[in-house]
This record gives C-alpha cells, structure tokens and sequence, in this order.
C-alpha cells in the first residue's frame, strides 16, 4: 500500500499523513485517530523501518510550531543565464538560511519545460513544504495541481494566467517603463525604440504599455517598426540592429525590457558603427551587476532584488502557516477563507553613461 491511499483512507492529504506519521506535525486527535486507523487497514509500512508506531510520533512536534522543520523549500527559477535569476536565487537562499528553512533550488526552463527536474519536486508534497515560484511559464497547470493539494505557494516575478489562491510578489513593470521613456524623452528624443521581451510574459506586457503611454503622454506616435519582441538574451539583443537602423527610420534612443538584453545591444553596437551614447541612448531593466561595469555604464530600471526576496519568503513562511492551522484543523492543508496578496514593489531608474542628448 501506498501513503497516498492511506491519505484517501483517511479523508485528508498526502502531505498531511507524512507530516504526521513523520512526527512533524500535530493534528486534531480525530484526525489522528483517522489516519491511524486507515494505517492499520491497509498495513501500510515505510520502506525501511516496517509499520509507523504510534509512540514514535507522539510528542515531536510542538503546537505552534513555525513552518521550520516541515519540509524543504523549493526556488523554482527558469534559468540561471540571466544574472538577474542568479541574483535573486541568492537572495531568497540567504534569507532562508538565516531562517533555518531548508532550500533547493530548481530550474524550470525559460517555457517550463523542464518537466522532469520540476516534476518530482512539486509531486513529492511528502518532503516538499513550500514553493517559491519565479515563472516564465504563464499557465503551468503543475502549480494549480500542488495548490490544490494544499502546498504552499509564493508566485513571483511574473503573473500567472492561472486562476490561484496563491501570494504574488512583483513589481511596478508599467510605471517603471513609463519613468523611463519619460526620461528619454525628457533627454529630448523624439524617436524612441522598445526591444521587449516574449510577449506572452506579463513583464513584457505591463513594460509595452508603459513605453506606450509615456510616448502618447508626450503627444509622440509609436512606431510599430521600432518595436521588437524576442528572448531575453544577448543574442536577441546583439540581433536588433539591422532593424533599427534603417536608414531614415533609425531611432536616437531605445528602452530596453531587460538588462542582458541591453548587454547584447551595447557589445554589437560597435560592428554596427553605432556609438552608445553619442548616436542612440539606451535604458535597460533589470540592475544586474554588469551593467556598472560595461563601457558606457547602463543606465537602468534597477529591480529591488532584496526587498522581492524578503517579500517572497516572509509571504511564504505566511502561507506555511495556514496550511499548518488547517491541517491542525483537520482541513487536509486547504487554505479557507483565504484572500491572497498581491505585493508590488517600485523599480528604481538608476541614471548612468548610455544616455545622453540626440544628436544634433
């Protein structure tokens, strides 16, 4: 027999029946008495040590008790080519190790394709206590079914097209892209390019409309020439020159929706015979470390890397704890009456070298 049919046997989740007959966690003695009911009917026994003894259980785990010791927590980032993922990896595992809460990291694919590394990570909610989730990935039907089996989750980064009672964690991508074509304008140009992201991203969506409005708000028409859709990588950024600078057509300034894209841009630029920033201005996104260092320095949206990993695992550590009382409760982990948050967070534009005045 298996612990998930012991867990059906008993009316509650997978994860609750391991925690408990794990010692990890205390129930409501009904429930208790559920499981170990449904374990002596199918005589379920672990794979090393024979049946679960009541006794061994008993007492190791304190009512109240915070969300450590329940599990490993799970950073699911899409990859770890842009620096930005690696960055914030870093900061959610440092908050989690001054925390004492257990994490691993996996990675996802930049489309969550990754099945196989992911899978047996979201799957496995007899060891896994709660996911962080940065995707890119906007309909992973993977997270609705380990919401639905009660696994705490925290979506950051990007929004999920996935109807979900789960915390979200993002940032002001709209007024964050409005302040920086608003600032190229306010440098006096007039034609303005966007190299965006994929654009079925949100990111990208929420960066569009900004650039959009900043440009309609400046009484300035788009031109949909000027505006290219591809991956975030230094390829795709290396690739846009032929088609920004057409002649008669070439813009005196770009915003660009992420930073290693903007890298790409800048190292090409040059085989191009364009010089940054004497004949086009460039704005990234991102605040990956690098960009300090290339020559001129990127000007850029800085994101609070800190301040999203802080908010990430404190809304975490949050929704463990729900899903502690609820399996306390008897509820199997199912979060009730639960409204989730939405935190957003402002981007900073960070004025450096890669922008100046059109020429004249």
């Amino acid at each position: 027999m298996t612990l998930t049919q012991v867990a059906q046997h008993a009316g509650v989740s997978t994860s609750t029946a391991s925690r408990y007959l794990r010692g990890q966690l205390n129930v409501q003695p009904e429930t208790a008495a559920r499981i170990d009911a449904a374990v002596a009917a199918l005589d379920y026994r672990t794979g090393s040590t024979g049946r679960v003894a009541r006794g061994s259980r008993a007492g190791t785990s304190a009512p109240g008790s915070s969300a450590r010791g329940t599990g490993v927590v799970a950073l699911v980032v899409p990859d770890f080519t842009n620096p930005f993922f690696t960055t914030l990896a870093e900061e959610c595992a440092d908050l989690a190790a001054s925390r004492q809460i257990p994490l691993v990291v996996a990675v996802s694919g930049k489309h969550g394709e990754r099945n196989g590394g992911l899978s047996p990570l979201i799957g496995g909610t007899d060891v896994l206590g709660g996911l962080i989730y940065v995707g890119m990935s906007r309909t992973d039907e993977r997270l609705a079914r380990a919401v639905a089996d009660g696994l705490p989750v925290v979506v950051i980064d990007e929004e999920i097209d996935l109807d979900l009672a789960v915390d979200t964690v993002t940032v002001d991508n709209y007024g964050g892209a409005y302040q920086a074509t608003s600032y190229l304008i306010q440098q006096g140009h007039r034609r303005i390019a966007h190299v965006a992201g994929p654009s079925e991203l949100s990111t990208t969506q929420e960066r569009k409309r900004g650039y959009l409005d900043a440009l309609a708000d400046a009484g300035l028409t788009a031109d949909p020439d000027l505006i290219r859709h591809g991956p975030y990588t230094e390829q795709f950024g290396a690739s846009t020159f032929p088609y920004l600078t057409r002649p008669g057509s070439a813009p005196t300034a770009v915003f660009v929706g992420s930073d290693i894209v903007a890298v790409g841009m800048l190292g090409a630029a040059e085989l191009h015979g364009i010089r940054i920033p004497e004949d086009l201005s460039v704005v990234g996104c991102d605040g990956i470390r690098i960009g300090q260092w290339l020559r001129p320095q990127l000007t850029t949206l800085e994101q609070p890397v800190a301040a999203l990993a802080l908010s990430a695992v404190d809304a975490l550590e949050r929704a463990m704890a729900r899903r502690e009382a609820q399996e306390s409760a008897g509820n199997g982990g199912a979060a009730t009456g639960f409204e989730p948050a939405r935190t957003v967070l402002p981007l900073h534009l960070v004025i450096r070298g890669s922008v100046a005045p059109p020429s004249a």
